[in-house]
């Protein structure tokens, strides 16, 4: 089954969840659903911790935040960020990446940029505490065309902001508890458990999209989920280079500092 035009306006207005185990059919979904949101128009960026050679086709790889920063001057509409394997590293990076997004969104001849931003295995920078990249994005970015998709392995990693801010939830298999997935109100769900346990069922996924409604559907099609980013060629060479990030003066935004680009 493909996914559908409502489906993919969902994920590209309101923020995500994506939640499975390893080989559960969530890495496939995502890495389709930022392909599609491409062909629609959409700048999308994969945070991918895991330095993941099945999503490099997903844009053009950038590993450090100036790298990133180059990228998005020239609007290059997919980008894959690949951060630094160390933890406290990561986690300002990732930051870093949030701030410059928030900062290009109110610089002239960007605004009207609509950005996807996924974030693999956000339980790598996100635990029970916060993060203020994350943060930000999931409590204000969608009001200023930056939208998240949080991916995780399990419901109780996710940061509580991600969880509640979300429309969109989808899960795969999940070894969340039964109690716990309980105390979230996702008892439809432990109903179906078993469902998504038998291996029969490998890659269906249990979903709603805000309305209150959720619902069971079969695997994505994998008719149009080959497609490889190209970057595009230029003859001309800017003449003006981009200010050092070093240089950058903070201002005020949403009541907290951002870089004035």
């Amino acid at each position: 089954m493909k996914l559908t035009g409502a489906f993919l306006e969902n994920m590209g207005k309101r923020h995500s969840v994506i939640v499975g185990m390893t080989r559960s059919g969530k890495s496939y979904l995502t890495k389709h659903v930022l392909q599609q949101l491409q062909d629609q128009g959409y700048h999308t960026v994969f945070f991918d911790p895991k330095h993941d050679d099945d999503y490099a086709s997903l844009g053009t790889i950038c590993k450090t935040p100036v790298q990133f920063y180059h990228q998005l001057l020239k609007k290059n509409p997919a980008i894959v960020y690949r951060p630094s394997p160390k933890r406290d590293s990561r986690v300002e990076e990732l930051n870093k990446i949030a701030e410059l997004l928030f900062a290009m969104s109110n610089k002239d001849g960007f605004k009207r940029i609509k950005r996807v931003v996924a974030i693999d295995e956000i339980q790598l920078m996100v635990k029970k505490g916060t993060n203020d990249g994350v943060e930000t994005i999931w409590t204000v970015g969608a009001g200023i065309g930056v939208v998240g998709i949080a991916i995780t392995q399990r419901i109780q990693l996710l940061n509580e902001t991600c969880w509640s801010q979300s429309e969109n939830k989808i899960i795969f298999k999940t070894d969340d508890r039964p109690e716990y997935l309980k105390s979230r109100n996702l008892e439809h769900y432990t109903d179906k458990r078993e469902f998504f346990l038998d291996t029969q069922n490998k890659y269906w996924f249990y979903y709603t999209t805000g309305n209150g409604k959720w619902r069971i559907r079969e695997p994505i099609s994998t008719s149009s989920s080959s497609k490889t980013y190209k970057q595009p060629t230029t003859t001309k060479k800017s003449k003006s280079k981009p200010k050092p990030i070093s240089t950058l003066k903070t201002v005020e935004h949403f009541g907290l500092k951002r870089w004035d680009i």
